[in-house]
Order: C-alpha cells, then structure tokens, then sequence
C-alpha cells in the first residue's frame, strides 16, 4: 500500500458504509495512514489477530452487535488499543457512555475529513506521547489517562484515572469506599451501593497482571481498599 511522505499509521476502520469507508480510505491514505476495513465488528477478533492496528475508527451503528459492544469487548481484549467512535448520534449520553466504555475519542456523522485527520493525529501523538516511558516498567499518564505497564499502553475510562489518583494521593494508607465515593462523585457511599466495588474491580484489571491475586491494589476486609504503587511507577502530569 502506498504511502505519502507524511507517515501515518495503520488504522482499521469498521463502518457498514461502504461509500463512506471508500472515501475515508481514499482521503486517510493522501495523508499517509495505511487503511484497512470491516464492515461489521464480528471479524474484529480474527483481525486483529493476524494484524497490529494504531488505531480503530468504530461506528456505533453496527449489523449485528452494536458499536458500544465492540469498544467494551475492545476494551477487555485490546486495552491499549485506542478507539474513535464515530456516530449519527449528536446527544451527550451517547458521547458519555462512548467515554465511559474507553473511546478516546467522539465524532457526530456528517464531520469534516480535515478535523478527523487532526483528530487522529492527536490520539496517535497521544499514545506515542513519552517514548522514555517504555523504559519504565510503570508509568501513569495522568494528562491522558494512560497506564503503561511493561510497555503496554492501558487506556483508563475518566472515572478509573480519577480513581487511580486518588489512591496514589493516598498511597500506602487504607481508604473507605465512604472517601472514594466523596472524591469520585461528591457524596457518601451507600451501603447498598456496589458501584465502587465494580470501579475498583475494573481498575484491578487494568493494572494488575494478576487481578485476582493482586500485589498492588488489595481489599482491606471491613474498612476499605489500600493501595501500595508498584516501584518504580513514574508519573507524567
């Protein structure tokens, strides 16, 4: 595939429309960027198996399975890999969930090519952002809500970066799901309320190589959650 001198990286595209898929292909590939395509998210898994992406382009309006489900299975099998999601739908609890699941990214359909080829660039200066960091063997982008671990970049949803900080703030002590909750949404944790449990069971996942039997962030039984920061854990603001 032929690029231009501006060297972009290879991003998979999956988008049912195909005009749109063809004009994206033809526009991304003037700029450098080798494009490969899937018109629905059901051959991701074979794909990408076979293929290291910089990058998806996802559209949430999917045959079969929907976009939201592909960026959260993205999410659990491709951490690292950062996702655009790209949507009809112009409301801000489609973009908030988009978010939340792990997309990097949130353009609205029709856009400008323009303003997705800097958007695109952006993310993938993102996630090229601080080479030295693949000499740590920790490394917490707090800017972009970035972990690295042993050189894999681990995308953190708003809410798992914010948690994450908090608990290094508090490093080595043990904090209540009752300080957790104040520092994450203002109010007291109700003891009814798993919410915090599954924020910091989704967090485990992230960080620890071993979840279930995790070194770092450990339940301390009827009080609360310590965490003790892997050394050296380098951090960037």
């Amino acid at each position: 595939m032929q690029n231009s001198k501006d060297s972009g990286g290879k991003v998979l595209i999956i988008d049912d429309d195909e005009v749109l898929q063809r004009l994206l292909k033809e526009f991304l590939e003037t700029h450098g960027f080798s494009i490969y395509s899937l018109l629905c998210g059901e051959g991701i898994d074979d794909f990408l198996a076979k293929n290291n992406i910089d990058l998806i382009i996802l559209d949430i309006l999917l045959p079969g399975k929907n976009g939201f489900y592909w960026l959260e299975w993205l999410a659990k099998n491709h951490s690292g890999l950062p996702v655009l999601l790209l949507s009809s739908k112009d409301n801000i609890d489609s973009k908030i969930n988009g978010l939340e699941l792990g997309a990097v990214d949130y353009l609205v359909k029709p856009f400008n090519m323009t303003e997705l080829l800097l958007r695109l660039r952006n993310i993938l200066r993102i996630y090229s952002h601080h080479v030295q960091a693949d000499a740590y063997e920790y490394f917490f982008d707090i800017e972009h809500a970035i972990f690295i671990r042993n050189g894999e970049r681990i995308k953190l949803t708003t809410t798992e970066a914010r948690l994450l900080q908090f608990l290094l703030d508090n490093a080595g002590e043990v904090v209540t799901r009752d300080a957790i909750s104040e520092a994450l949404r203002g109010n007291s944790h109700h003891p009814l309320d798993r919410s915090i449990d599954v924020h910091i069971n989704r967090l485990r996942k992230k960080i620890e190589e071993k979840p279930s039997l995790p070194k770092f962030l450990n339940t301390v039984w009827g009080r609360g959650y310590r965490f003790t920061p892997p050394r050296p854990l380098h951090k960037d603001k």
